[in-house]
């Protein structure tokens, strides 16, 4: 959006946002009234993403962490995500109309939902229904940074287990975009092994400090945290991701490619695409590999064609698919290959966006059929 694309602290009039949200998206805004304006529609929802903030009755202003997000290759999905996650509060200072207190005894939602789907992984249970997360949440009192062995006491509680809300079920999908998460529409399984689940479990707290009074104050207060927040994480994810970074096809590592890495290591990403797309075609080269390796029908990596250090995307239907085809290994080492070609020639650490990393696969496939 526009209030992204300006580094700079200067507000934002939102007169002008529907524009340029029009422009950098290609998608309408409705209704076509010049009195609704998107910050109308989309202003809470920004505030929830630490997008950005209400300044007074007409302005708006981009964040530390939008500002972050609107370059490429500073923030990965994984980073964004579990901040969400530790910095997301009940009540929440995005949602001022429903009367934010700024000294009220906070929850968090999110990362209660986060550290249940972990401490179930570390115990070998990988898949959990969205509904078990919400009921365990609305009849407990956690808060969200409770000991291991206390989550282990409720996440196995059958009795908590009942129908949950939209809007709930709807957030808790907003985490599948982290690399080591894949959603339906019930339910969200964890492609960690228990070690990295257990360790990463622990890492997870909440983002700290004085809340402050003004909305608009606060939410700026939680982005300003955000570089030491997320410092105090591994997203190694060392006993799951035991290949490094050149074995799958870049000449050098980093925490951009990391993440790329991770979400196409997925294994339940890996099947749930298998099961929409059985084609044993390469995307890449076009060998049929059922043909070629007659004794194997699970040869292809799947490959992901958004920007590295993007998630995958999730609607109310669970993770999206259609950002991924498969590739055989060796194409599959080839294409990262010419990804850090392609990035090294551009001095740029990672796709600027969606139709850039799309264009540049297709290039990669281009010069190969050449």
């Amino acid at each position: 959006g526009h209030t992204l694309n300006k580094p700079s602290d200067c507000p934002v009039n939102q007169d002008h946002l529907n524009d340029q949200l029009k422009l950098a998206t290609g998608l309408e805004f409705s209704p076509q009234r010049p009195e609704y304006r998107p910050w109308r529609n989309y202003g809470r929802t920004f505030q929830l993403a630490l997008i950005s903030v209400a300044i007074g009755p007409e302005k708006s202003q981009a964040t530390e962490l939008g500002r972050l997000l609107a370059r490429d290759g500073q923030i990965t999905a994984d980073e964004y995500f579990h901040f969400l996650a530790q910095a997301t509060t009940d009540p929440s200072p995005a949602l001022a109309a429903h009367a934010w207190d700024a000294k009220a005894e906070h929850r968090y939602p999110l990362l209660f939902a986060l550290r249940f789907l972990l401490a179930r992984a570390s115990q070998g249970e990988n898949t959990t229904k969205i509904d078990q997360i919400i009921s365990a949440y609305q009849s407990s009192d956690f808060i969200g940074n409770e000991s291991q062995s206390e989550f282990l006491k409720i996440i196995f509680d059958e009795n908590r287990l009942q129908n949950g809300r939209r809007q709930a079920s709807e957030s808790i999908k907003v985490l599948a975009q982290i690399s080591y998460l894949t959603a339906t529409g019930s339910e969200i399984t964890v492609s960690l092994v228990p070690e990295d689940a257990a360790a990463l479990f622990e890492d997870l707290s909440p983002v700290g400090g004085t809340h402050l009074e003004n909305p608009s104050e606060e939410i700026m207060r939680i982005c300003s945290v955000y570089p030491s927040a997320i410092s105090e994480l591994n997203f190694d994810y060392p006993s799951t991701v035991i290949s490094d970074t050149q074995e799958a096809g870049f000449s050098e590592g980093g925490r951009v490619k990391r993440t790329h890495i991770t979400l196409e290591r997925n294994s339940k990403l890996r099947d749930a695409f298998f099961q929409e797309n059985p084609s044993a075609v390469c995307d890449f080269c076009k060998m049929d590999t059922k043909a070629t390796y007659p004794w194997t029908s699970k040869v292809l990596d799947i490959h992901h064609l958004l920007p590295l250090c993007s998630g995958a995307r999730t609607s109310s239907q669970g993770t999206v698919l259609e950002d991924l085809v498969a590739n055989c290994p060796t194409c599959h080492r080839a294409v990262h290959r010419f990804y850090d070609y392609w990035l090294g020639e551009n001095n740029q650490s990672d796709f600027k966006d969606a139709k850039e990393a799309r264009a540049t696969y297709a290039l990669a496939k281009k010069s190969f059929q050449e």
